[in-house]
């Protein structure tokens, strides 16, 4: 029996769905989750995953986490139509793209959404309320980019890391599929294609995707095909039509300042903005940094270290964790 327990608009959990869909699985049980309700977090939840994030596969008793690790899963035990490739060789190649994808390009999407839609709608709460939210994750480094990005905004030094890994993924994207490929490990659609999908598909609501591929015909036409794969539709991966207009409203708010980043890091910017942003953050004597500076944000957060978080898990380490958020519109990352 498989069991999942997910949030359908988590960027993660739309990874497994449309894994389901590839496979062809109907036998499975939702075990469906309200994050905007702490349901995340329950102690029952918290024994399945101890991270308290989104998604968790349970077959037969025996637990899997970590989006990825699960669509891989699903294919193990489900072998036709596969969805990696065939030899040894190839399938390294393939895990190579979903470990990118995994250590980059999830915490870009997350870094973007932060800054955009969540930022919003966090600054639309109290400053205790905030407190109270980030004292209710479970990894610190979430926290820190949360706090940044949300206090910052386009000026956080992960928007400028978001803006620079997603630029180098859609250069690796237009290389590989320059030879007339129709998908990054050939003429097979593999886990490598569909672990992009919900990250790509979160930065086209946000409506910045055109900012990376402009002049690049091969990425575009990729995702033209990833977009209108079955699996995709049926999945409904990305924004919700309820979301669609408060994403498109808050991702063209830092569209001008995500495209000014960019031309400076495509003119070989990237490393003197990336020390002087961190220098912004850090430099200065404490009880003069101004409340909501980049220097008295990252102060702050760097309190929420052992002392404030003494039940927590502190462990940096990757994992679906963007799932965390406080509204029923964020998940996964997201």
């Amino acid at each position: 029996m498989l069991e999942l327990y997910y949030y359908e608009n988590s960027i993660c959990a739309e990874r497994v769905l449309m894994t389901l869909h590839e496979k062809a699985i109907k036998d499975w049980i939702p075990r469906h989750l309200l994050l905007f309700r702490g349901e995340h977090f329950t102690p029952e939840y918290l024994k399945l995953n101890p991270k308290g994030v989104v998604p968790t596969l349970v077959h037969d008793g025996q637990v899997i986490r970590e989006s990825a690790i699960i669509c891989d899963y699903l294919d193990e035990i489900t072998p036709h139509p596969p969805l990696k490739p065939s030899s040894a060789v190839g399938r390294a190649q393939m895990r190579e793209w979903v470990k990118d994808g995994d250590d980059y390009v999830f915490e870009s999407v997350g870094s973007l959404s932060f800054a955009s839609v969540f930022r919003a709608r966090m600054l639309e709460m109290s400053e205790e309320q905030r407190c109270s939210h980030w004292r209710n994750q479970r990894v610190l480094d979430r926290v820190m980019r949360q706090v940044s990005c949300v206090e910052l905004g386009v000026d956080s030094p992960y928007v400028l890391r978001a803006i620079a890994s997603w630029d180098r993924t859609w250069k690796c994207i237009e290389q590989t599929l320059s030879d007339g490929r129709s998908w990054l490990m050939g003429e097979q659609f593999t886990l490598a294609d569909l672990c992009y999908a919900p990250f790509v598909a979160r930065i086209e609501g946000l409506k910045l995707l055109d900012l990376w591929l402009d002049g690049r015909g091969s990425a575009r036409a990729w995702w033209r095909r990833l977009s209108h794969r079955p699996s995709f539709v049926a999945a409904d991966v990305g924004p919700s039509k309820d979301e669609r207009a408060i994403y498109e409203q808050e991702g063209g708010k830092i569209a001008p300042g995500i495209e000014e980043k960019l031309r400076d890091i495509r003119a070989g910017k990237a490393m003197e903005m990336g020390l002087a942003s961190i220098r912004n953050c850090t430099s200065g004597p404490a009880e003069t940094a101004a409340p909501g500076s980049a220097a008295s944000t990252y102060r702050e957060t760097l309190r929420l270290r052992s002392g404030e978080l003494p039940h927590r898990n502190r462990d940096a380490g990757f994992g679906d964790a963007e799932n965390s958020i406080i509204t029923s519109h964020e998940g996964g990352t997201r």
